[in-house]
């Protein structure tokens, strides 16, 4: 399951609640479109976008949206592979979790996290034990950048980086 949104407090009397959205796809949030809550099955009946409210089938009630006050709404893997796509060059953030990060000759470590700055992505990066062993950091970060990136394969679960990512480590 991947986490989509949290939902806030109540707004109006007729059950809609404000959507904190947590992914880089709102247009998932549509009508008849359904998530996971607490373990129970949500069903949106309307959605608007430009105050970003949310109402849920059943839920009609401001006595009843407050149930779902500050809770999280999920989303299945399959389900998001589906509503949610992918332009050139753009991955989901669980694809790239847990991803190796290698240079020609070695593997650096492992992608833990990924963290947005202004102006991109970092992949925070889990060093490899025999490069910690040798006495180097335990995470560094890597910029998603042409750069220092050269390749994405989510099949194979690695990211193929330039040298200028292992002079990162070297240096954290």
């Amino acid at each position: 399951m991947v986490l989509v949104a949290r939902l806030g407090k109540t707004i109006g009397l007729r059950g809609c609640i404000r959507l904190h959205n947590l992914s880089d796809f709102p247009s998932q949030f549509k009508k008849g479109v359904s998530f996971f809550c607490a373990g129970k099955q949500l069903v949106i009946k309307a959605y608007n976008p430009s105050n970003r409210s949310i109402l849920f089938e059943g839920y009609e009630s401001v006595e009843k949206a407050c149930e779902l006050t500050n809770l999280e709404l999920y989303q299945s893997v399959e389900r998001t592979r589906k509503l949610c796509k992918l332009k050139k060059d753009e991955f989901f953030y669980f694809d790239i979790l847990g991803c190796g990060l290698r240079i020609p000759e070695r593997t650096l470590g492992f992608v833990r996290g990924i963290v947005e700055t202004g102006g991109g992505y970092l992949f925070e990066v889990e060093t490899d034990e025999a490069l910690k062993n040798a006495g180097l950091p335990k995470i560094f970060f890597v910029p998603y950048a042409d750069r220092f990136v050269s390749s994405i394969d989510t099949q194979k679960r690695e990211i193929l980086c330039k040298n200028e990512a292992y002079l990162i480590l070297e240096n954290s």
